[in-house]
């Protein structure tokens, strides 16, 4: 068993996520200077089957170098357990040194991350999970899923998820909204519900239109993902722009917060702000707000 966390606080500072091709030297090479707060090892998607064993290996001695990382989040993707690769994936990872979470993807029950934990655990232990949500059943039995043991964040899968349920993936450069409004919205509110972060992606057909880009990025922060996984090192500073709070938003949580431990300090029944009662529920809001103020 994992320890509690509540990864939405813990990656409250993560905005940008940019996935490395470990393999790929001209990539690799950059991780110490790109604009992303975390930094997503791939064994899964950019890997080829003839090249696992050697990815695998390569992600070993790259997590035992963590000054490599600069200090930003580190996350590992592996293979799913139903795949050749994944119970090998998870064996190594639980052995391997270094402070990183695994991103699972293709996660479809509750049961499925306790063996995914119980994998990990047995090489060594278990680390916290940011699962995948890319398939119909992921989505049904998400409320089972999310508040699993170990479990600090989620990602809409959306690409993968069109392709499971046979829907269409997009529309005009943005997520085709009959088609994924419900997965989208559902995804964010039990992020929130179990205090997890929650990403998004930057992928759209036309991904080298920056403007477009940013729109679509935007749409993740109104729906209240906290992280966007970018497809390319160009999106990172539009992706660190658009999921940090304006400054407004900074010094409205700032007043919040000042009121609301104020009247909790004088034991006085109700902080009011601007003509407004301010609540629990608005002091955490103030709080994460904070938090993921750079």
């Amino acid at each position: 068993m994992t320890t509690a966390l509540d990864g939405r606080q813990t990656y409250a500072k993560v905005r940008s996520v940019l996935e490395v091709p470990i393999m790929n030297e001209k990539y690799w090479s950059k991780v110490p200077t790109v604009a992303a707060d975390a930094i997503m090892l791939d064994l899964e998607d950019s890997v080829t089957p003839a090249n696992k064993d050697a990815a695998r290996e390569a992600i070993v001695g790259a997590l035992a170098d963590q000054d490599y990382f600069g200090g930003r989040t580190v996350i590992v993707r592996c293979n799913n357990i139903a795949t050749p690769w994944g119970t090998a994936d998870l064996e190594t990872l639980g052995g391997a040194d270094g402070d990183f979470i695994v991103s699972y993807p293709k996660v479809e029950t509750a049961d499925e991350i306790r063996e995914v934990q119980s994998l990990m655990a047995a090489s060594g232990r278990a680390r916290g999970l940011h699962v995948m949500v890319e398939t119909a059943r992921a989505l049904i039995e998400l409320d089972r899923i999310a508040p699993a043991d170990g479990v600090v964040g989620l990602h809409f899968g959306y690409v993968d998820f069109a392709a499971d349920v046979g829907s269409r993936p997009f529309g005009d450069n943005e997520l085709f909204g009959p088609a994924n409004h419900y997965a989208r919205a559902k995804i964010s509110i039990a992020a929130a519900a179990y205090k997890l972060f929650a990403t998004g992606g930057s992928l759209i057909p036309e991904y080298k239109d920056l403007d477009k880009v940013r729109d679509f990025v935007k749409l993740w922060a109104d729906l209240g993902y906290t992280a966007v996984i970018a497809v390319s090192p160009a999106h990172l500073d539009i992706v660190n722009e658009v999921m940090t709070p304006s400054a407004e938003e900074v010094e409205r949580a700032r007043r919040v917060s000042e009121a609301y431990e104020g009247v909790l300090a004088r034991g006085e029944p109700a902080a009011v702000l601007d003509g407004r009662v301010i609540t629990m529920p608005d002091y955490r809001v103030a709080q994460l707000t904070l938090a993921r103020a750079t």
